[in-house]
């Protein structure tokens, strides 16, 4: 009995700290979720047609210079972090590393973007001096949003999870309270939905530079040869995943496109009303990548390593498992969330369900190939999907919303197929 009682207690030890992440976790996120959605759907109400077109065109600019910018870089962190505490030295050069690609490779994704809105703001005859301050804003922006993003993802990588929550609500909050002082003094305009936006990475960038560690803002001078092998060693991380990553950017796009050439504009809002489903399959995603992943990397002997990884993989199992038996017999209840015009999707979205499971599972495999340096054999995963997707297409209906979900949900399974397979590979040959 004492003997029982001993291990309950440890394991109980073991699952506070978890748990209370847990809750922190989706806490802070259903927060920042929550105010982001306020924020835009006041903007969508007193925002003029024209003008909200103008603003999501201006956005989407913006949210392209900030994913284009990171290529993968960031979290490449997580493996550099893991692999110095196995050799007891300091990651702080290659945090540094992080920084200078992302700001080099900013400026080919600001150009771009700015060219783009330039030209389609004198297609749709938009002001030129209105066009040019647009296009200030989105770089401020996205220049901001760069530095505080990589600061939260470090202090997330430091076990700091707390300040960078409140670095990433600060974000929102900054945003939502602008967007409250636009609905207030009558200013509705394309312009001051950006600034809203400015304003949020500004009060996110100052505040990450406050709580960011001393060791990693101090001046230093860099050795030339230091630099180079450091910039060296992002790229041997970067390189092999580079063509999976850009692929996978325009997964998005192209289902869209397949949805909307082959069928009509229903399909495309029928798949984009389904994909809402997500939403709800994220927090495990997110808290996989952004919360467990960094507590897992802490952990030196393999065998513990590799018992904590399976352990998540049956968490991950059970909380799937429970998430496609509600919607297979339950259906109901989510549909009338995405409204009338969607009920009679029942099949649609238990498909839906399926695809968002198996891809959380997907990017939890995929950050510990991340996290623990198994990519040699990442460039291999664009071929490998690209020949499914061919040998798929001639099978599948495109006109339809089921075929266009089913051809995603093929894309999925293949991806997530190869990841778990090089997990597995990993820790075979670390054996």
């Amino acid at each position: 009995d004492k003997q029982e009682n001993v291990e309950s207690a440890a394991v109980i030890r073991r699952l506070v700290p978890l748990i209370r992440l847990a809750s922190e976790y989706t806490a802070a996120h259903l927060t920042a979720r929550f105010l982001a959605a306020i924020s835009g759907l006041l903007l969508v109400r007193i925002l003029p047609v024209n003008e909200y077109g103008f603003y999501t065109l201006v956005l989407a600019a913006f949210t392209f210079i900030c994913t284009f910018s990171d290529l993968g870089a960031t979290e490449t962190l997580s493996f550099f972090r893991w692999r110095a505490g196995k050799k007891s030295k300091s990651w702080v050069p290659y945090f540094h590393a992080v920084m200078r690609f992302r700001r080099m490779v900013f400026m080919f994704a600001f150009i771009s973007s700015a060219a783009y809105v330039l030209s389609m703001g004198l297609h749709l005859g938009i002001e030129i001096s209105t066009t040019l301050i647009a296009i200030s804003l989105i770089g401020l922006s996205a220049w901001l949003a760069i530095h505080s993003g990589i600061i939260a993802y470090v202090l997330k990588l430091e076990q700091r999870f707390r300040q960078a929550y409140v670095v990433e609500l600060s974000n929102e909050g900054a945003k939502f309270i602008a967007v409250c002082l636009i609905c207030f003094f009558g200013y509705a305009t394309s312009l001051a939905g950006m600034a809203s936006i400015a304003i949020g990475s500004l009060l996110a960038a100052i505040l990450a530079t406050k709580l960011l560690d001393q060791r990693y803002s101090q001046a230093m001078k860099p050795i030339r040869r230091h630099v180079y092998q450091n910039n060296r060693a992002l790229l041997g991380q970067i390189l092999p995943i580079l063509p999976g990553t850009i692929y996978f950017t325009l997964q998005g796009p192209l289902i869209a496109w397949l949805a909307a050439f082959y069928g009509s504009l229903e399909n495309v809002a029928e798949v984009g009303a389904l994909g809402r489903l997500g939403a709800l399959i994220g927090f495990i995603t997110g808290f996989s990548g952004t919360v467990f992943v960094p507590r897992l990397l802490a952990i030196i002997d393999e065998t513990l390593f590799l018992k904590r990884y399976l352990q998540w993989w049956l968490v991950m199992l059970v909380f799937g498992g429970a998430i496609i038996a509600f919607v297979c017999f339950s259906p109901k209840g989510l549909l009338f969330l995405l409204g009338n015009s969607y009920s009679g999707l029942s099949e649609e979205l238990l498909i839906s369900a399926v695809i968002a499971v198996i891809a959380s599972f997907g990017a939890f495999s995929w950050h510990i190939n991340r996290a623990r340096g198994w990519i040699k054999y990442q460039p291999y995963r664009v071929p490998v999907i690209l020949s499914g997707q061919i040998f798929m297409f001639p099978f599948i209906n495109f006109a339809t919303t089921q075929g266009v979900l089913l051809f995603s949900l093929g894309t999925v399974i293949l991806d997530f197929v190869f990841q778990v397979l090089l997990n597995g590979l990993g820790f075979l040959v670390r054996k």
